[in-house]
């Protein structure tokens, strides 16, 4: 950690691309799935969000996983810009 600190070259990292972060695209899953339905108050937001989490499948899952090299190949044409995904 200390030679982060105190290199004198600058560290080229990757851009901070949600295109690339599966995170972002289950919870856009979970807020479609959310606004199908009305709330009285933040319990029942509550119980729905829990109950919708628990119900993202294997096949939600492994359709971001798969997607991934295209994603990645977008972000790359894309010189680190947005993407469609």
């Amino acid at each position: 950690l200390s030679l982060l600190y105190n290199t004198r070259k600058q560290l080229n990292t990757p851009p901070q691309s949600p295109d690339l972060n599966p995170i972002e695209h289950i919870w856009s899953e979970v807020e479609r799935r959310l606004r199908r339905r009305r709330y009285k108050n933040r319990e029942e937001l509550k119980t729905a969000l829990v109950e919708i989490w628990g119900t993202i499948g294997e096949e939600v899952t492994s359709n971001l996983i798969d997607s991934m090299k295209r994603r990645l190949e977008a972000v790359i044409a894309a010189k680190g810009g947005p993407t469609k995904y």
